[in-house]
Formats: structure tokens, sequence, C-alpha cells
């Protein structure tokens, strides 16, 4: 009769271990969730095979955690987290890239209560699945003794996103892979921070998926080539338009150029024209969740003569002290900004993070 051996951490693979992973964190999670004027939080990796994570946990702004039920499937849970960066990464390996490259729809889901599973039936193929709640009050304010009361207190209930995500990762080889991910995500009421010339419709229905594939060219260098497609249904007064568009982009990046804990990534883009996603928008909104937004009533009877906007982008993220201070930085080149035909932006943000 053989007795069970206990799961050693150490022993199960890295995929398993991605979602809760201590990393370096996106400008998003650098962010405190996107509010300005509120303070940082530190990141949370729950130790594997400790069970749930600690109430002290689950009362941080920013907190990520796995818990491993077998060798092959772990579940996760976070909070305050750049969803669209942390899902598909199963090779923890650092972005340089501020804004997700291979799957940006995704990020819709930014800055919730998340909760998943991660399933890794063989080494070479990943699963993974999960929940996203962003609400205004449970997530950015809490529930604040001084907060307003009265007619003021509704502005606390100001807007609520919940997602739904699956992906799936194949390794055809060594060196080449596929991800596929999609996303269901529904919004309902004005999320604050957002100025009323966003344009934004009441409430926003969006199912979107993407495809990418990646190559390991060895020696750190990787290419991926990303596809998406997003169909958003928008709920406005007098009309329902809705919305179908693409997006691309093509990203290298060099991962261990000086050590092994840093990246230098450029990429090129072309995003969806009413996804406020891309850089220049990140540092507009305040890097408040992304989200979909509804054009002038101008650009949407002209939406055919818009011109593609695209987007160059520069990024690098280094580590010190066993990641207890991380520093990012990136600058982007927009041509035809915002669909604008002529019209550029420059854009560029550096980030520090100091772990205590």
């Amino acid at each position: 009769m053989a007795a069970a051996l206990p799961v050693v951490a150490a022993e199960l693979p890295p995929a398993l271990q991605s979602f809760g992973v201590s990393r370096s964190v996106s400008a998003f999670e650098l962010s405190a969730t996107g509010a300005s004027g509120f303070t940082l939080k530190p990141v949370e990796a729950a130790a594997l095979g400790s069970g749930v994570p600690s109430a002290e946990a689950m009362h941080l702004t920013q907190f990520a955690g796995s818990t491993v039920v077998s060798p092959t499937l772990a579940l996760d849970a976070g909070r305050g987290l750049d969803i669209g960066a942390r899902f598909t990464n199963f090779d923890r390996k650092a972005s340089p890239f501020l804004t997700p490259v291979n799957a940006p729809y995704l990020s819709l889901a930014n800055g919730g209560r998340y909760t998943g599973v991660t399933y890794v039936p063989a080494p070479n193929l990943r699963l993974r699945a999960g929940t996203s709640i962003n609400s205004e009050r449970l997530d950015r304010f809490r529930f604040d003794p001084i907060a307003p009361t009265g007619p003021l207190a509704m502005t606390y209930d100001a807007s609520q996103t919940r997602s739904i995500l699956a992906g799936v990762s194949y390794d055809v080889t060594s060196a080449i892979g596929f991800d596929l991910t999609a996303i269901s995500s529904d919004r309902s009421g004005v999320p604050l921070g957002f100025a009323n010339a966003a344009q934004l419709a009441r409430s926003a229905q969006t199912n979107a998926f993407s495809v990418s594939a990646r190559a390991d060219m060895g020696q750190g260098w990787v290419t991926t080539a990303s596809f998406s497609e997003g169909m958003t249904q928008l709920n406005q007064r007098g009309s329902t338009p809705l919305l179908r568009e693409q997006s691309y982009s093509l990203a290298i990046a060099k991962h261990g150029l000086f050590d092994n804990s840093d990246a230098l990534g450029f990429s090129f883009s072309r995003p969806a024209p009413s996804m406020a996603g891309s850089f220049s928008s990140l540092i507009g909104s305040g890097e408040l969740p992304p989200l979909i937004i509804s054009q002038t009533p101008a650009l949407n009877m002209n939406r055919g003569q818009q011109a593609a906007e695209t987007d160059f982008s520069v990024g690098y993220v280094t580590n010190f002290l066993d990641g207890a201070v991380a520093l990012q930085t990136n600058a982007a080149y927009q041509t035809n900004a915002q669909g604008q035909r002529g019209a550029t932006s420059v854009s560029l943000l550096s980030r520090a993070k100091i772990k205590f």
C-alpha cells in the first residue's frame, strides 16, 4: 500500500504557478487600480499549496494567488490586476509593454476581483478560465465611513463590469506555439474619471476573441503576431449601434538583455478604433480600465472614411533585488491618432515600483 506524497511547488510546471507568481507589474498595476490619489498597496503572491489567500491579502488593493489542487489543476484569485497581461502569461516572463499586444480585449476585465482555474493536462497544453467583476464601490472605493450619503452616494455605484474569460495555449514544438482567448464583457454605467467628452454609452456588451502565434528564436528572442475581433452592442439614447472591429499586432522582444530579469521589446499594432486601450489613451484616461467608447455622431456617419491608427512602441522592463524594485518605461508614436487622418502623437511613460 503506497502512501500519497504531498505536491511540492518546485515540482509543478511553471505554467501552473504563473497566475499567482510574483513578477514585474504593468502600468495598470502600478497605478493603484487606476484611481489617482490613492495609495499603492503591495502585490501579494499566495504560497502554492498553502490554501486560499489570507484574509489580509483579500483586503489589499492588489494581490494575486494560486492554490494547487492537483499536479495539473490550480485555483486562481486576484484583485486589481492587469488581467490582459497576466491571463496569457504562462512562461512567467516580464512583458516590456505597458499595453497587451496579443489579446487586447482581455484588458476589459482589468482591475476587478478575479476568480478562475488553470489546467495543464500536458506540458505543451495549457487552459485557463475565469470570471472578473469590477464594481467601483467594492473594488475601488470600498465602504468608506466618510463617504457621501444621500443622493451623492449613488456616484459610488456609477459603473460595474462583469467578464467571463477563457483561453487555451498550445505548443506545437519547443519554439512555436499558438494562443486562443475569448471574452464576454458586460459594462453598466459610466466609470468615474471619464469626461462627458468621451461619448460613453450607458452600457455595453462586448464579445471578442484573439488568436496569436509566437516563435522562440533562441537566445531570448521571441516574436508574437496576433489578430483580434470584437463585437460590441452599445446602449445609447435613441439608438443601439453595433460595432464590429478588428485589431492586430506584431511584436518582438529580447529577454535577458543585460541579466535574467530584464526585457526589451518593439511592437507594431493597429488597435480597434473604438477601444480606449492604446498607449496614448492609457495616459489620457489616468490608466483607468480600458473600455469601448462610442464615437461622435459625425464620426459614426463617416466611419468608413476614418483613417486606421498605427502605433509603434518600444518598451523596457527590469527588476532588482528579487523583484523588490521594478523599473519600466515605454515610448510610443501614433499615426492617424484616434482615426484622424494626418494626426500624430508621441507618448512617453516611465514607472518605478518599490516593494517594502
